[in-house]
């Protein structure tokens, strides 16, 4: 674009000598311009001028369209005529006036042009003008010129004098040089504004042409930008855009010749280089295409918003005419090929992206990070993103990537960098590369990470079509999201790209947890299915038996129960599949764990089921084990190939097992005959349906806290015990029963009253199964015997057997003992309860060592048949042992001596009383004259007995009672002082006492 220029006309040598003051001066500052088409002042804050030196140019143009022209729109504004003479009156009017004259009426007649005249005066003329101006002569060349072309008051200053020594003096010629440029740019403005008003008001006329309204409009474009108003440029350009576009909606563009784009090198082009080609002389001509009409707008457009520094503007305007272009150029009858349009959106991508590059805010996005360096990092990020997907289209065409369709009339390429690229696959991947880690760099500058990992993303398909798998998935497993975070479109396509780049990389595992993602997510696709299938197929052949636990949530456990059969224990589970289809898996297992102090694990197995997708049921048979009771399921694994996946619940499930109804069952119940201080079970083993042929362990535990109990013998042939454990060697058919009693190595003070069982046997198949079940059964005897003698003389002993009750009741039907001497028994059946005691007291011989040998039989409510407690039991005679009283203060105060008994009567004179021991078969066996009959006044009666304890403590001794035996019985009697209260040191201790008995009145 040309400059304004100023035309001096010096016909008398005089610009050599200013030339330099002059020049030093421009360009010309602090304008103020009034013209606009707004209507409103406009401050210039300097206006570039160019200065010329010559002859006016004879021609003159009256056309509007040559005047808004690129060459006649900017040009000459000002006319100087220099002049400088010592002339007489005779000589100005002669010759320098007509000259003037001559010069003035020929640049008058150009538009848009104004004038000026500079009179050079010396400092001498200086002087003469100034003591005429004194003596009001105004008689100077100066003052001539001002008289002759000075023209009217309002028309401003057009000569002027020029002192070149004084400064004030060349303020002044440029004050007016100012006035005059305005003056000649508002005339012009004006001009041209006038005849765009006309031409816009017949635009539905006949003839009308849009391209010489672009023309005329364009011309007061170039003068806003030679002035620096370049938002008033912009602004114009906006309009004729939407003029441009409305009559494009009314199919109104027959002014252009051809839609273009045919032209060599017309795919790649510089925006802000808009010289490439004549667009001025083709818009004035009306030959102009289609495609150079919108590439010259936006460039025009693109210019402004730069020399604005209004960035962001220009890429959201760049982004709408990519957008807009690509489209027009795509549609029937514009003759331009796929390749054309993609290599032109490829290289106005990218020369848009370089132009934002250049812009001052470009260095600042890292540091400063604000808002706008942001929006203009995606803005780049974006255009480079467009250029990559172009890339996409040109590979394909040129066949640099796979599955291309090429096209064998594929055009010439004017863009260097693209046609380097579609010439080789080394080339083509490096600009692919760069374009996208460009485009990811600008997009985590601006924040938008997201957009970056698709960038990233983009190389790993590259890389991947390449047969780079390594490196694909080196890259992809970075932009991968951790396991517990949302996946979106793009993680899910980066997670595909990821399976299958680890599939080929033969990491079957890998793979396959990709897929249990892409699974996991909703709406998933159908075909996961069998990927996942042939990946589980593929790590089974990489390990063998031994599965690979996989994580993920791919199936559900939402119920079980149990399933009644008579062959078997049937499980039904419940589970939910995430797969959008059926799937095959080799085996479905389900853990069920019982509680309690003995822990036991019962796994249910099916095997080659088909599970389908969302809920279905699986049934799961046990044989191995047999264990009754409330289990909760533990685990569900599925397994397909070599992959496990565990079916967690999301609440806890509980079932209730029964025992298998084919298997061997054994059975616990207290011994029938048992020897005290031995506990002893009866253990019965029922095989049921299933034969016993490499016999059977068996091992007791404590129900409560798990511990072993050791066996110790066994009352059966077939039976033997090992290491504390029953073992039975002999084979037991199907459908038959084997029993023994057994004694167990157990305090029996604090003996189990539950018991487990555990059996392990083989069946006939030589398959291992195992037997559990928990008994309630007391192993302690129902019954305590125990045996005491105490000396009555040197030569007899009293024997004491008391037995006393351990269950709630039962009925003791016979006990019988017997020693060296004597035996004795109790026939007829007694019911005792809970703490029962019968003692039974018998007076022998006496020995050293005295051994009681004897059998209970006795019966509990609960059982139908008796059992029998066998006793053998050894005691030696205790010496007599008198009682002492207790008195406060002391624990043993002193041996207590029998006192007489006094009985006295009140109220009568005659009687005859009966003084008796009451029996206490709790605490005392009392033997010896137990009562006596006394008349009143006898004092030679004695009631002589002896005490043995039942226990040791401290014991409330007999009760004495008297009562009348003859008499008028209307007396009270008053029993003496008697010892109440004894203390016992030992069970069995015994106290002979000899009461003198004397009953006064």
């Amino acid at each position: 674009m040309q400059q304004l220029t100023l035309n001096i006309v010096d016909e008398n040598g005089v610009w050599e000598r200013i030339e330099q003051d002059f020049t030093s001066r421009l360009p010309l500052r602090n304008l103020i311009w009034k013209g606009g088409l707004t209507q409103s002042a406009r401050f210039i804050e300097q206006l570039d001028i160019k200065v010329t030196v010559g002859e006016a140019d004879n021609t003159s143009s009256h056309d509007t369209l040559a005047l808004a022209s690129e060459h006649a729109g900017s040009g000459r504004l000002l006319n100087i005529y220099l002049l400088e003479s010592d002339s007489d009156a005779d000589t100005y009017k002669a010759v320098i006036k007509p000259r003037a004259k001559t010069w003035i009426g020929r640049v008058s007649q150009r538009k848009g042009e104004d004038w000026m005249i500079v009179y050079v005066a010396s400092a001498e003329e200086i002087q003469r003008m100034s003591n005429n101006k004194f003596l009001s002569m105004r008689t100077s060349v100066f003052d001539r010129l001002k008289s002759d072309f000075q023209g009217k008051k309002d028309a401003g200053e057009h000569v002027v004098l020029l002192q070149t020594g004084a400064v004030e003096s060349w303020n002044s010629v440029f004050l007016t040089m100012r006035e005059r440029v305005v003056q000649a740019l508002e005339e012009r403005v004006s001009q041209l504004a006038d005849d765009m008003r006309r031409m816009d008001a017949n635009r539905m006329l006949p003839g009308w042409n849009y391209c010489k309204f672009f023309v005329l409009k364009e011309g007061i474009v170039r003068l806003y930008r030679l002035m620096g108003l370049q938002d008033e440029a912009l602004a114009q350009y906006d309009e004729l855009e939407a003029v441009f576009f409305q009559l494009l909606g009314a199919q109104r563009l027959s002014w252009f010749s051809t839609f273009g784009g045919l032209a060599e090198g017309d795919d790649y082009s510089d925006i802000l280089d808009t010289s490439k080609r004549a667009y001025g002389r083709q818009l004035v001509e009306t030959t102009i295409s289609l495609f150079d009409f919108r590439m010259y707008l936006f460039g025009c457009q693109a210019q402004l918003l730069v020399a604005l520094g209004h960035y962001a503007e220009l890429a959201e305007r760049a982004q709408r005419f990519i957008a807009t272009f690509g489209r027009s150029m795509r549609e029937p009858g514009t003759g331009l090929s796929t390749a054309f349009v993609a290599a032109w959106t490829y290289s106005t991508c990218m020369n848009i992206a370089e132009i934002l590059e250049g812009s001052p805010a470009s260095g600042g996005v890292r540091a400063d990070g604000g808002s706008a360096m942001r929006a203009l990092a995606a803005a780049k990020a974006g255009f480079l993103a467009g250029a990559r997907q172009q890339l996409d289209v040109l590979g394909a065409l040129w066949q640099r990537l796979p599955n291309g369709n090429g096209d064998s009339d594929l055009p010439s390429v004017a863009n260097p960098v693209l046609a380097a690229a579609l010439a080789t696959d080394e080339r083509f991947d490096q600009i692919y590369v760069r374009t996208c880690e460009q485009a990811a760099q600008y997009y985590v500058e601006s924040g938008r990470r997201r957009f970056a990992r698709a960038m990233h993303g983009d190389v790993a398909r590259l890389l991947a079509s390449r047969g780079q798998w390594a490196g694909a998935a080196r890259l992809l497993r970075t932009l991968v999201p951790g396991k517990t975070e949302p996946l979106s479109s793009l993680d899910v396509a980066a997670l595909e790209r990821l399976a299958e780049c680890e599939r080929q990389l033969g990491n079957a595992r890998d793979s396959l947890e990709c897929v249990v993602r892409l699974i996991a997510q909703p709406g998933a696709d159908s075909s996961y299915a069998t990927m996942l299938s042939d990946l589980c197929g593929v790590l089974g052949e990489e390990v063998g038996d031994k599965r690979q636990r996989m994580a993920g949530d791919l199936f559900k456990a939402v119920g079980a129960a149990v399933v009644p059969r008579n062959d078997t224990l049937c499980v039904e589970v419940r589970i939910r599949s995430q797969v959008a289809a059926a799937v095959h898996v080799d085996r479905v297992a389900a853990v069920l764990t019982s509680g309690g102090g003995h822990r036991l694990e019962v796994e249910f197995v099916a095997r080659d089921v088909t599970i389908a997708s969302g809920e279905s049921s699986v049934m799961l048979t046990a044989d191995a084990v047999s264990c009754a009771g409330r289990f909760s399921v533990a685990a569900v694994c599925v397994a397909i190939g070599g992959a496990e996946f565990v079916a967690a619940a999301d609440t806890q499930l509980y079932v209730h097992l029964a025992e298998h109804p084919a298997n061997p069952v054994v059975r616990l119940r207290p011994a029938l005959v048992a020897d005290m201080g031995c506990p002893a079970l009866r253990v019965t083993v029922d095989t049921r349906a299933t034969s016993v042929t490499a016999g059977m362990t068996i091992r007791l535990f404590d129900a409560s806290s798990g511990s072993p109990l050791r066996v110790t013998r066994c009352g059966h042939a077939g039976f033997s015990v090992a290491d504390g454990a029953i073992v039975i060697k002999d084979v037991i058919d199907a459908g038959c029963s084997s029993e023994a009693d057994v004694e167990l190595a157990v305090d029996p003070q604090v003996s189990p009253t539950a018991v487990t069982v555990c059996a392990l046997f083989k069946t006939a198949t030589a398959e291992r199964r195992v037997f559990v079940a928990t008994t309630s059964v007391d192993t302690a005897p129902a019954l305590a015997v125990s045996a005491h003698a105490v000396a009555l003389d040197e030569s007899r002993v009293a024997v004491i057997l008391r037995t006393q009750c351990t269950a709630d009741n039962l009925r003791l039907e016979s006990l019988c003992a017997a020693v060296p001497d004597a035996e004795w028994s109790l026939e007829e059946g007694t019911v005792m309860r809970r703490g029962d005691v019968v003692t039974v007291v018998r007076e022998i011989a006496n020995a050293p060592e005295l051994r009681l040998q004897g059998e209970a039989r006795f019966v509990l409510p609960t059982e139908d048949s008796s059992r029998t407690l066998r006793f053998n039991v050894v005691c030696s005679a205790a010496s007599p042992v008198v009682a002492v009283r207790m008195t406060t203060g002391s624990r043993f105060c002193r041996v207590l001596e029998p006192t007489p008994l006094s009985v006295r009567i009140v109220g009568s004179t005659a009687a005859r009383v009966r003084v008796t021991v009451r029996e206490d078969p709790e605490h005392w066996l009392i033997a010896g004259a137990i009562n006596c009959e006394v008349d009143v006044g006898d004092a030679d009666v004695c009631l002589e007995y002896s005490l043995v304890a039942l226990g040791p403590g401290f014991l409330p001794l007999p009760v004495v009672c008297c009562e009348y035996v003859s008499g008028d019985q209307i007396g009270t009697l008053v029993d003496a002082d008697f010892p109440t209260l004894c203390a016992v040191p030992s069970h069995g201790a015994m106290a002979v006492y000899s009461v003198p008995v004397v009953v006064r009145a």
